[in-house]
Order: structure tokens, then sequence, then C-alpha cells
């Protein structure tokens, strides 16, 4: 089965409903709640999330194979401008999905958990790891065991709000890895993640 764009979409629309749901209600996730939001994906992939769509005019500007997503795209900003603080917060939302728009792709979780696997078979004994872009966190599910310790950064703002409902036990920072504290620098047992494609 092909990549679907539509499908893509709709999944993440439905976990940023409830990371913002989560945040307004000042609880963590169900089970349900937590399996929806492990379905989000980011905006790779999903250039056309950045066309204009406040308009209906607007779907003019728009390939006319997908055109079929205009509606959903409006519905993915609704979303956003209703759950901003104000405007400038939405466009930090919309920036930050437009810098993850040709960045953001995951590992499969087959590969992480081959990796930790390794990592523990071969004695390594993980007391803290470090995760430096962590996406919606498949390498913290990986390692999070044992009593591990685990931080995790991720810089896309949606993304990030994501995975702090999905790890509240782990140490989510939604900000670059270049902002580590000093202290931190030489302190993890292991650190691993899917290389970032951004600068």
């Amino acid at each position: 089965m092909g990549f679907s764009k539509r499908q893509h979409l709709l999944q993440n629309i439905e976990a940023l409903r409830i990371a913002f749901t989560l945040e307004k209600e000042k609880r963590q996730a169900t089970a349900e709640e937590r399996l929806s939001m492990m379905r989000y994906s980011g905006f790779g992939g999903l250039k056309f999330i950045l066309n204009p769509v406040e308009y209906e005019i607007d779907i003019n500007n728009w390939r006319k194979t997908e055109h079929d997503l205009f509606p959903i795209t409006q519905e993915l900003h609704q979303l956003l401008k209703e759950n901003a603080t104000d405007e400038k917060q939405y466009r930090r939302y919309v920036d930050s999905m437009r810098s993850s728009v040709l960045t953001a792709f995951y590992t499969p979780p087959q590969v992480i958990d081959a990796v930790a696997a390794t990592l523990r078979d071969n004695g390594l004994n993980i007391d803290k790891f470090l995760e430096p872009s962590a996406g919606i966190g498949s390498f913290v599910q990986s390692f999070a065991e044992n009593q591990t310790q685990v931080t995790a950064y991720e810089k896309d703002l949606l993304t990030g709000k994501i995975l702090k409902h999905l790890y509240p036990e782990s140490n989510i920072r939604v900000s670059g890895f270049e902002e580590i504290p000093e202290k931190e620098q030489n302190t993890y047992d292991v650190i691993a993640s899917n290389i970032p494609f951004g600068d």
C-alpha cells in the first residue's frame, strides 16, 4: 500500500486534536487516545498544507490532484487557530509545520527495537538515554524500559506537544538539541536517533 496523504493528514489532525484537549483538561491520555496520537506522522511529504486555505477561492492556487485535500487542510488550520493563544502562536505552529515538511520522516519501530535489543543483549547497562531528535518517540519507547532515565528533544512544536503527552514520565524538551545544558554533556550512556534531515 502506498503513502496516503489523506490518511496521514487525518491521523495528524486527530492526534493534534487529542493533544490540545489533554492540555485544556490538564490530564493524561487514555489508552485509546494514546494509540491515536501514536499514529501521528508529522508533515513530511505533505507540502500542500502550506498552500493558502483562508478563502474558498484559494483552491484555485492548488494542484488539481490535491483539491480533495483542501477541506481537510482547512480543518487543520482551523484547529491550530482555535487552539493558539493568538495569531503569533498560530504563525509559530505554521512555521513549525513548514520546517518539518522536508524533514519529518520516521524510523520504523522494528529497526529501533533491534538497536535497543542489540545494546542490551551485549550487556550495556543503560541508566541514562538521550534522543536528540525524538519525533513522536519511537526511540524513547524502545529505551524507556528497566528504569532508564530518558531525555528527549523535539524541535517541532506540534510534534513536541504530542511527544509530551505520549511520554509524560520522560524529560521531554520542545527545543533544539543544541540547547542541551553544558552540565549534561557526556552524562548519557546511550544517545540514539534517526539522523535529523534539517540544518
